[in-house]
């Protein structure tokens, strides 16, 4: 991301190391991915955790199991309609 930064993020909550709160924090510290797009998967449900990756910066929130038709309007609302 430092190097090359990316247009969209879709990132797992779950993840070794780091969750996709800490990698959101990360991004959203970083001047030159601060305004990239973040989207963040997530199996759990709980408003602690949105209302966390809300406070963070955010831009759309995905509950697993998901539909492509459900990533598409996410991804669109983030990034604009998708040919």
């Amino acid at each position: 991301m430092k190097s090359k930064p990316a247009h969209l993020v879709i990132s797992d909550f779950n993840m070794p190391k780091l969750d996709g709160l800490g990698f959101l924090r990360a991004v959203r510290t970083y001047p030159p991915t601060q305004k990239i797009g973040f989207i963040l998967l997530t199996g759990r449900s709980d408003k602690e955790l949105i209302e966390r990756a809300t406070k963070l910066g955010v831009n759309n929130v995905i509950a697993k199991p998901f539909t492509m038709p459900v990533l598409k309007e996410k991804i669109e609302a983030v990034v604009g309609k998708l040919k």
